[in-house]
């Protein structure tokens, strides 16, 4: 069963955006004016904790930390080398920290009381916004609405729709159009799924997130919020085959569309059941599709979102260790779960977000909880439940920062199945090339084709 989750004492901006019923007025001139005062350019809170373990927000990353000698397309290392472990959370001392850690977080320590655990470190509050950015937002506080029915989002410039949210469905949308810089990112990544003893196979695909520049500009793609490819490189049973996919920011209207590259027929078809619980091709029928980037697609159509309250929480938070050239996969990847000695843990505000499967549809998890990075919107911890509410998968998204594209973004997440024993982890690059950010413009659309994904399939 879910804990109850309060509110943070002192937020009463917050509590007074919540009204009776379905009928949720637009935030007011006065609560928008915040934004940039009390509020950062996310609608965080821009003060401090009582007891001073959460810091005041100062502007987010400080790039004066970048490493001297980083160029782009070396790994990202780590800007806090000082930083040392203030608490370790294991077995022993879980109960003392239950109220700040999901269910989730609570149920892989007591499964594997021998060897998982978190090593918590300071809290820094890294994620940033260009100024332009800052300014699309906090115009989106008073124009942004959503489409009937939830199922978009109208009246928006840039990104964050939202940024002091009435309902559970516009936290859950701040997520899906959440500051990711506005350019496209170009990844080699690996995937696992391994066995119960431990043992892997590694799968490996190319993924593109190109963020449409014409989105919300009256373009003629004015509704694609990204364009994003993946093919698979890895294993050799699913070696070529390619997904296609257009995000729409109001799928009322535009729903997302998905072509697929089929190899075995060297044609491309559409894929309209690729959403929502169809399993992902690697996963070993441990992760579905709606869980890529901790939630994504049609939000609403099968769940109904609210808001459970506000809470500070320790969740993963500015891994830059995880991901470098020198920690092998078979280091990280063990039994149970990966090596928790590489994660990095903070105390931060968070979005508890629960959504509910609606009545008449299907899918495999009967309600969810989003636990949702107050600064970023990046959905830090989510927990699945089954039909019946027993709590069956958690995923952990570790959170880095891209600093010369100024994102705050996961590098590398897990899904894990808690009755199974098993889980899935997604896009680490340790033995892999990094990522590349580059600005290609409107032309870079032209990639994003039918007939591009058929040309990528027949090289």
């Amino acid at each position: 069963m879910l804990k109850k989750v309060s509110y943070i004492a002192g937020s009463s901006l917050l509590l007074s955006c919540f009204v009776a019923g379905n009928a949720v007025a637009k935030v007011s001139e006065e609560k928008a004016a915040e934004i940039g005062k009390s509020l950062t350019w996310s609608g965080a809170e821009r003060a401090g904790n009582a007891d001073g373990t959460i810091p005041a927000y100062t502007g987010g990353f400080d790039k004066n930390l970048i490493p001297t000698g980083w160029k782009p397309g070396m790994s990202y290392t780590n800007p806090f080398p000082e930083d040392k472990v203030l608490i370790t959370i294991n077995a022993s001392n879980v109960d003392q920290h239950m109220d700040k850690l999901a269910p989730g977080t609570v149920a892989m320590i007591k499964t594997y009381p021998d060897t998982y655990y978190l090593n918590v470190y300071k809290t820094r509050r890294t994620a940033g916004v260009t100024e332009s950015a800052a300014e699309d937002i906090k115009y989106n506080a008073t124009h942004a609405t959503l489409a009937e029915g939830g199922s978009g989002v109208l009246g928006m410039h840039g990104s964050t729709p939202f940024p002091i949210p009435n309902e559970g469905v516009e936290a859950v949308w701040n997520h899906v159009i959440r500051w990711r810089g506005g350019m496209r990112v170009v990844q080699d990544e690996a995937t696992f799924a391994p066995q119960v003893d431990g043992s892997y196979a590694k799968a490996t695909r190319t993924v593109n997130f190109f963020f449409n520049p014409e989105f919300k500009k009256g373009g003629p793609r004015d509704d694609i919020i990204f364009f994003y490819t993946s093919k698979v490189n890895s294993p050799s049973r699913l070696t070529g085959e390619i997904i296609l996919l257009h995000e729409t920011a109001n799928q009322s209207d535009h729903p997302r569309i998905v072509w697929k590259y089929y190899t075995g027929q060297r044609r491309v078809r559409r894929a309209p059941d690729a959403g929502h619980d169809s399993p992902s091709a690697d996963a070993d029928g441990l992760f579905v599709s709606d869980q890529v980037d901790g939630i994504n697609g049609a939000i609403n159509a099968r769940f109904e979102w609210e808001i459970v309250g506000k809470q500070e929480m320790y969740i993963p938070y500015n891994n830059f260790d995880m991901n470098q050239p020198n920690v092998s996969y078979d280091d990280l990847i063990q039994k149970g779960h990966i090596n928790p000695k590489w994660s990095r843990w903070e105390l931060h505000r968070v979005w508890v977000v629960k959504g509910k499967l609606k009545q008449g549809q299907r899918h495999v998890y009967g309600s969810r909880v989003l636990y949702i990075d107050e600064d970023s919107w990046q959905v830090a911890v989510h927990d699945m439940y089954d039909v019946k509410d027993n709590l069956w998968r958690t995923m952990e998204l570790f959170t880095t920062i891209f600093w010369d594209a100024n994102i705050s973004w996961v590098q590398g997440y897990t899904t894990y199945d808690i009755l199974a024993k098993r889980y899935y982890v997604r896009g680490l690059v340790n033995e892999e090339k990094p990522y590349v950010f580059d600005q290609p413009g409107v032309a870079g659309m032209k990639g994003y084709t039918p007939a591009a994904l058929r040309r990528m399939g027949r090289r």
